[in-house]
């Protein structure tokens, strides 16, 4: 109810002020007048704190003051000493009205502000010159003024004037058109006062009609400070660009006609004039299409910036991908190599006690040979996932490549049994990849970094822990220590050795002799590799597996297939003997292998039917599906199986293996009945058998009674060199016959 009251009020005040003053002035009702003007103000001071209402509410009380002294004071009123004491008066209200109709621009510049303030100001000048200071230059009582106060009237009227237009043109709010006419009823009085030939001082006292106009002024503030709006004058807000250019074009043009427009008899100034204005208006034409041509450059480049911006946030967002890709590994999302040695060579970590766990699967080659390499992905990726699960107790959770991951840890005294736990969740759960249900295990090497060390150094020393963890059988955890480095130190020596000695000779091959343990011949040898470094045999088994980890196998398995050939084409054709000669995983997966040993018989002279190639039997499974040993066995090249029995051993596989040699392991010949049926199985199967590792007439006795085809080891010879192994032909040959 109290907010519809104030709501309504300013319409009371209008509604009951103005017949009131109409009255007062009909009726000549003098005191009437004081009692309307001091309520205004009290209202006004009560209802409003705002520095521009006080200042209204002051010009008016100062109107009521210079009213009440000369009409109730001993001094006679006077055209100079009157017009002094309005002076407040209009000053105050023109004060007022302009704090309170300031509007201020949310984005101006220094320049468009000063240009827009030149016009307004230029326009109200030629406003208030037109119809304001002409009419006083040109009314008779103008004489009874002073010179002064005429000139500071002009400036007051414009003044009020400005404050009656800025107003009354502003935003659509009740109280500012309210202001507005209120300034305009104090400006009217003055021009009413000019326009009809004013004189003397009776038209600003009781019953005048200026004096009228003044207190019709200040039913309009009351009124104004009333309305519920009035709070909220001299907001901010922003103009409308087209107002705005409507405003200043018109200024252009009818600025130069207002001095024509208040003196119609002065038809000399009419052409000027006209000319004046129609050049001001197509200047101002000329300059908006300037603008305009502005606008659309600036509204272009804008679109030129924000493709350019686009481009750069693309750009940045394209690197941060590469920074991100640089730094992860595209399979698993894990930080890579580079990234863990970046966090390596941080302070945070190098300068203090730190570990690191290497891990890698066992026998993950198998699983991509099985299932395929998709199948494989996934188990990596499944694997990535579990060992995110460590992630906070690490630093950061790496895959270094292929199936090997790696841990940065912080808390060494933690590492062992975080170590124990990564092993148990590789090998805990199977991974499931679609209905297949893959069992894992995994090695891990641990390795702690010292204080200061470069980031290699450590990833070296897990290295080497992992590669132990492999050797010692898998499926375990090994610690570093500085053994492994001083293993790794005779690896390299070993490694570079061997390719010292693959051009110099210090390679080189003994044979053993295969004899028929029914007659005592011998029927061939087996090709074993001998290394002689600074005077000394190394024995096999310390420099082949170091062949083997580094890829010089490879090597060393052609230069074995070479001089084997070399060496038995002669024994081949003089005796009958045929050359046995190992092969490896490597030289199996080489694409080029059957070409290779095809090439060195021809290169030697060896006939294919005098050389066997012996492999493995898990390697041999692994190669049964390739064409490279049914290229072989077409040119009479035949396939022997290396210890029988320790591998897949299955009359499955040995039905479709493409093998021709059946050797048993030494492990099984003191084992009659377990002999006695791999026997059987060969024999099934037309292969032929050769027992490896006889030492004892004993064991030659019983595999003659089994009727084993061949047999090799120390009762029959110890590998010699190929002098030793032509003699060991001749008496064997001498027997025989």
């Amino acid at each position: 109810m109290r907010n519809r009251s104030s709501s309504v009020a300013w319409w009371y005040a209008l509604a009951i002020g103005v017949p009131a003053v109409t009255a007062a002035q009909l009726f000549a009702a003098g005191p009437l007048f004081y009692v309307i003007q001091l309520a205004g103000v009290a209202v006004v001071l009560c209802r409003r704190s705002h520095p521009g209402w006080r200042l209204l509410a002051a010009g008016h009380l100062a109107g009521v003051l210079a009213t009440a002294f000369w009409t109730l004071g001993p001094v006679a009123p006077s055209n100079t000493p009157q017009g002094l004491t309005l002076v407040p008066l209009y000053t105050l209200a023109a004060a007022g009205t302009v704090r309170l109709t300031r509007r201020h621009r949310r984005v101006a510049s220094p320049a468009e502000l000063g240009v827009e303030a030149g016009a307004v100001v230029l326009g109200l000048a030629m406003v208030a010159w037109s119809f304001v200071v002409l009419p006083y230059l040109g009314a008779p009582g103008y004489q009874q003024v002073s010179n002064a106060l005429a000139a500071l009237y002009a400036l007051i009227d414009l003044a009020v004037l400005g404050g009656a237009l800025r107003a009354l043109t502003g935003p659509w709010r009740t109280p500012a058109r309210l202001l507005g006419m209120s300034g305009a009823a104090l400006l009217g009085a003055h021009l009413l006062y000019a326009a009809t030939d004013g004189d003397g001082t009776a038209p600003f006292l009781p019953g005048g009609t200026s004096f009228l106009l003044i207190q019709y002024a200040g039913v309009l503030v009351t009124a104004a400070a009333l309305h519920p709006a009035a709070d909220r004058l001299g907001v901010t807000e922003q103009r409308n660009t087209r107002t705005k250019l409507a405003g200043i074009v018109a200024i252009a043009i009818v600025g130069p006609l207002l001095p024509v427009l208040s003196r119609p008899t002065d038809a000399v100034a009419y052409v000027p004039a006209t000319l004046t204005a129609a050049l001001c208006g197509l200047l101002v034409l000329r300059i908006w299409l300037l603008a305009r041509i502005a606008q659309r450059h600036a509204r272009d480049a804008g679109e030129r910036a924000a493709q350019l911006r686009a481009s750069v946030d693309e750009q940045a967002a394209l690197q941060r991908r590469l920074a991100y890709r640089a730094g992860h590994d595209t399979l698993t999302g894990l930080a890579n190599r580079e990234l863990l040695l970046e966090q390596l060579a941080l302070p945070s970590v190098r300068d203090r006690a730190h570990c690191l766990l290497l891990c890698s699967l066992d026998g993950f080659k198998e699983v991509n040979d099985s299932y395929g390499h998709p199948v494989g992905d996934e188990v990596l990726r499944q694997l990535a996932g579990r060992l995110l699960l460590f992630a906070p107790e690490a630093v950061l959770v790496a895959r270094l490549g292929g199936d090997e991951f790696g841990l940065l840890l912080t808390d060494p005294d933690q590492a062992v049994e975080l170590a124990g736990r990564v092993l148990e969740t590789v090998a805990g759960v199977p991974v499931t990849v679609g209905e297949r249900r893959i069992h894992l295990t995994a090695s891990a090497g641990l390795a702690d970094g010292v204080p200061g060390n470069p980031p290699s150094v450590v990833l070296g020393d897990a290295d080497l822990a992992l590669r132990a963890a492999k050797v010692a059988g898998g499926a375990r955890l090994a610690r570093f220590d500085d053994s492994l480095r001083a293993q790794q130190s005779e690896r390299a020596r070993i490694a570079a050795g061997l390719r010292a000695g693959l051009a110099d000779g210090s390679l080189f091959l003994h044979y053993q002799p295969v004899v028929d343990p029914a007659t005592g011949r011998m029927t061939g040898v087996e090709a074993l590799m001998r290394w002689r470094r600074d005077g000394e045999l190394v024995p096999p088994m310390v420099f082949i597996p170091v062949a083997e980890q580094t890829g010089l196998i490879g090597q060393l398995g052609v230069l074995a297939l070479r001089l084997a050939c070399a060496r038995g084409a002669d024994w081949y054709r003089r005796h009958g003997i045929y050359v046995t000669v190992n092969v490896s995983t490597h030289q199996l997966r080489d694409p080029e292998f059957a070409d290779t040993v095809l090439a060195v018989l021809a290169e030697t002279g060896m006939p294919g039917t005098g050389l066997v190639l012996e492999i493995t039997e898990s390697v041999l499974v692994d190669a049964a599906d390739t064409p490279v040993l049914g290229t072989l066995r077409e040119h009479g090249i035949r396939i022997a199986i290396d210890d029988f029995g320790t591998g897949y051993s299955s009359l499955a596989y040995l039905r479709r293996l493409p093998v021709d040699i059946l050797k048993i392991d030494r492990s099984f010949i003191d084992d009659v009945s377990f002999t006695r049926a791999i026997l059987d199985l060969a024999h099934s199967q037309d292969l032929v058998t050769v027992a490896e590792g006889v030492e004892t007439a004993t064991q030659a006795d019983q595999l003659r009674e089994l009727r084993c085809d061949l047999v090799q080891g120390y009762h029959f010879g110890r590998p010699a060199e190929p002098e030793a192994i032509e003699s060991l032909m001749r008496e064997s040959s001498a027997t025989a016959a």
